[in-house]
Formats: structure tokens, C-alpha cells, sequence
């Protein structure tokens, strides 16, 4: 479907046998539906790295959905390694129309040589806010996330009429049995876990006013929102672990990852304000993810292997305030063990 201005929703791939556990109607035949709420059997095991592999596409296009993608792992205690894995728990294709994935779990259900997610919009001239919403969005699916809107505590006062007008054209062209089961269709408490409707999630779908008779509104989101990050955080909790404290220009501070999958955390306080470097020394094959100022939520920057000897290195201009950094193992099969990490000016 090309890119275009217009709303572009997503028909989420829902197995058969889960409508009627969930109160949506399975009699119609039809097997895709939408659906921040998680269903409670959906979700991966907590710490979990999922493997992740690109069935076809553009390179370009690829790096962009991969590093958006990451951005889960900043608030959930759970993974990706994208690469050519032998057995791939998700499976991206952007050959297929629109966009839409499995819902957590699920993904294990479908053939292997088919797609679990699909990524039909996007190219590579896509604005970024595009992007960003149509990934993380996918992405809370491929993690177990319902749609905000078909939430048990939502109450949207829709105008029904113009609804089923409005969707009945491009670039979506549904039916009616279509419509209920992506829109009107709420879930049931007892299956779900969710927080108070959230208008600022990035499981929502936009919602013109022209479709509520003018009571009620939403625009597009492309960020996760405090409540997306604290629903799934509860649903993928980090083990507790002590921060180890750096200091600018301070001894390396040591540290250890034994398996895959594990992380440390540290922080440091900049007083002065420039740009700096921080950087792993060693053999482990490790990725850091940095965040702040003063808010271990907002992602300041994220590397692999641009250090010496493949490490990881970060160099950011760092305002005043508290930074978090995460540290954690990348490949299954890599070295782990000690390394350590410095925090230096650079001149």
C-alpha cells in the first residue's frame, strides 16, 4: 500500500481459536481482528531474547524498523537478536498489504516459512514519526499488546454510521463484520491485564472527532506513553539488581555477565555539561542503551560494536543530571563474561 497521509490501521493476525475465549465473535470465519491491554497467555517469558529475522526488504529499511524495535527492550525486560537465525520466534516480511503482526505467543503457532509481522507501508522515503508509530505499534502486538481502544475500561462514544462509511473506503476497505471485530469489540476483563484507557498509547488508534459526533478525540501517537512502558514493564519485569555508580573521567568500574540475556545497570551524575564517551572494555559481546537526563526513560542513545576491538561506545553531548546506563549480553554463542566501562570527557 503506498504511503499516504490518510489513516493507516493495521489488521492484527488473531488465531480462531482465541475469539470466543476473548468475547469476539468467531462464527464469521474471519481470523484477523485488532486488538494498551495484554492478553494473560500471550506474553514471552520475562528476560527472554527473541530471535528476529527479515524475510525480505531493503537493507535501509530494515536497520531503520531494527533500532526503533529496541526501544521495548529500554522499558521491558526482554529482547531481540535480528540476525539469520536457524529458528526465528518473530519473522518480518514487507512484501504483504498493510500492517499488522501476531500476537505474542502466537507467533509460534505460524508456519515457519511465513511472516509473523509485516510491514506493507513503510519504504524508504517513510517519515520518521511513520516509522516510529508503525514499529513500536507492531512490536507491542509481537509482545502481547491488545489494542487501547478495544481495552475492557474503554468507553469511546462512537458515531457508529460514519464509522462504518469512513473505514468502507481507502485505505482500508472493510466490511462491517470488519469494523466491529478491529473497533467496537471490547475484551473481557477476566482474560486481560490493563491499566485505565490510556489516550497517549501507542496501541491506539487515532480518533477524528468527526467519528465521535465531536465528544471525544485522539491523534496520532508515535511514542510510547508512561502507561505503555508501565504495563509492560509489570508483564516483563527486570530481576532487581544494584546500579554500580561511574564518575567522569573516574577508575574503569568492573563488572560481569555470566550468561545470555543477563544486563547490568549503572549511573553517573554530570555536573558540567560536554560531550563524553562512555565505552566497554573486554571480551563479552555486549550492547548499551543510555538514558536521561534525570529520566531512566528517555532513550539518549544505543550501540553495539563501534568501540575498540568491536565493543561498545556511546559519545553524546550530556547535559546536567542523573544517566542510567544498561548494559546486557547480545548474542547467544558470543563471549560473555568480565569487562569494564569507563565515563571520559572528550576534548
Amino acid at each position: 500500500m503506498p504511503d499516504t497521509d490518510q489513516p493507516e490501521f493495521c489488521l492484527d493476525v488473531i488465531l480462531p481459536a482465541d475469539l470466543d475465549r476473548v468475547g469476539v465473535r468467531s462464527g464469521s470465519g474471519i481470523s484477523l481482528a485488532q486488538r494498551m491491554a495484554i492478553l494473560k497467555d500471550k506474553p514471552w517469558e520475562a528476560g527472554r531474547t527473541l530471535n528476529v529475522t527479515f524475510l525480505d526488504g531493503k537493507k535501509s529499511v530494515q536497520k531503520r524498523v531494527e533500532a526503533i524495535a529496541h526501544e521495548w527492550s529500554d522499558v521491558a525486560n526482554i529482547h531481540f537478536d535480528f540476525g539469520p537465525n536457524e529458528s526465528s520466534d518473530i519473522r518480518i516480511s514487507f512484501t504483504f498489504a498493510g500492517s499488522w503482526s501476531t500476537l505474542g505467543k502466537d507467533a509460534e503457532e505460524i508456519a515457519f516459512d511465513d511472516p509473523t509481522m509485516n510491514f506493507g507501508w513503510l519504504k524508504s522515503g517513510t517519515p520518521e514519526f511513520k516509522y516510529r508509530r508503525v514499529v513500536l505499534h507492531e512490536f507491542g502486538h509481537a509482545l502481547g499488546a491488545l489494542h487501547e481502544h478495544q481495552s475492557p475500561d474503554v468507553q469511546i462514544p462512537w458515531d457508529k454510521p460514519k464509522v462504518y462509511e469512513m473505514y468502507a473506503g481507502p485505505p482500508n476497505y472493510w466490511n462491517k463484520e470488519q469494523v466491529d471485530l478491529n473497533l467496537f469489540q471490547a475484551y473481557e476483563q477476566e482474560h486481560t491485564n490493563f491499566t485505565d484507557f490510556d489516550p497517549e498509547s501507542i496501541m491506539l488508534y487515532p480518533i477524528p472527532a468527526s467519528l465521535t459526533g465531536g465528544q471525544f478525540e485522539v491523534d496520532l501517537n508515535s511514542e510510547l506513553s508512561a502507561k505503555d512502558k508501565e504495563l509492560m514493564a509489570s508483564q516483563y519485569p527486570f530481576d532487581p539488581k544494584e546500579e554500580d555508580v561511574l564518575f567522569p573521567n573516574g577508575d574503569a568500574v568492573v563488572n560481569e555477565i555470566g550468561t545470555h540475556g543477563e544486563e547490568n545497570r549503572f549511573t553517573f551524575t554530570i555536573i558540567t555539561p560536554g560531550l563524553y564517551e562512555v565505552e566497554t572494555r573486554g571480551d563479552s559481546d555486549l550492547v548499551m542503551a543510555l538514558s536521561g537526563p534525570d529520566d531512566p526513560d528517555r532513550r539518549v542513545a544505543q550501540d553495539d560494536d563501534s568501540g575498540r576491538d568491536y565493543n561498545a561506545r556511546i559519545v553524546e553531548t550530556l547535559d546536567q543530571g542523573t544517566y542510567h546506563l544498561r548494559v546486557w549480553h547480545f548474542l547467544p554463542r558470543t563471549p560473555s563474561g568480565s569487562y569494564t566501562v569507563t565515563l571520559r570527557t572528550v576534548d
